[in-house]
């Protein structure tokens, strides 16, 4: 496929499917209901770690832990504490996480804040400026909590490492790089942009969230030649779509991953894939 098609196939799966009318398949439908509250970042994080299996699964799992937790109630998030969120979320599960997982996932989270003042500046605190890609700072967060969780007094369940892949390993650290999508890129409707406004982190940095699914597509439309999805597929993707939006290249993202649930569901004809 030359380029000026690919240009033009991406573009106009964009201008079909970014649009807010298909929240209803994402687990953004659900953090955008706390917009404004102090917890959304928390809601976020939960929401990316979970998102794995089918969207009805996630959703409900999220809301699920929500309401389990009490986040619509004082104090949020930042005031529960290890005695308060045992009996709460005794007996949650999400697929291969139990209650144990998310616990822990929560105490990581408020040590974050308690150390360096929020997520978003444990983050900065790894993250580079002068890089290309936000690597360093995910890199450097993982690392970090996965010493936290080696020295904690909480033990998590047998599968929370999952929770906890890096790109030092290769992976390609899809729910992250979903979360941190969700918050630098200021995308009114779709993405969060909590973090946004920070000269040393902008969307030309991020990298595209590459699942099962969006590897197939990024396939088809020749993004990548690679034959298994790992980091440096996600940086092969993520390079080519910048030639299209230097400055904001994942802002495809959730435009090409409606198109592939809607293809695989059999419900967008395959001649109309390619234009």
């Amino acid at each position: 496929m030359n380029r000026d098609a690919q240009r033009k196939i991406i573009l106009d799966l964009y201008t079909r499917f970014h649009d807010v009318s298909f929240l209803e398949w994402d687990p953004l439908s659900v953090i955008r209901e706390f917009r404004g509250t102090p917890d959304q970042e928390y809601i976020a994080l939960v929401s990316a770690l979970f998102a794995f299996g089918g969207v009805k699964q996630i959703i409900a799992s999220v809301r699920n832990a929500i309401e389990r937790i009490g986040l619509v109630e004082s104090p949020g998030i930042l005031g529960r504490d290890l005695e308060s969120l045992n009996p709460v979320l005794n007996g949650f599960r999400h697929r291969i996480y139990v209650d144990r997982d998310l616990v822990h996932l929560t105490l990581l989270y408020q040590q974050s804040c308690r150390v360096y003042g929020s997520l978003k500046s444990h983050f900065l605190h790894h993250h580079r400026q002068e890089d290309d890609t936000i690597e360093a700072g995910l890199r450097g967060l993982i690392s970090d909590y996965r010493q936290w969780s080696d020295v904690s007094h909480h033990s998590p369940g047998p599968h929370f490492r999952h929770m906890l892949n890096s790109p030092e390993g290769g992976s390609t650290c899809k729910r992250w790089l979903m979360f941190l999508k969700w918050m630098v890129r200021p995308d009114d409707g779709i993405d969060l942009g909590l973090w946004s406004g920070q000269p040393e982190l902008t969307p030309r940095q991020l990298l595209i969230p590459l699942d099962t699914h969006l590897f197939k597509i990024s396939k088809k439309l020749d993004l990548t030649r690679k034959k298994t999805a790992n980091w440096m597929t996600a940086l092969e993707v993520t390079r080519n779509l910048a030639q299209i939006d230097p400055r904001d290249p994942t802002r495809f993202d959730f435009s090409l991953c409606r198109y592939g649930m809607f293809e695989y569901r059999g419900i967008l004809p395959e001649s109309k894939s390619s234009g």
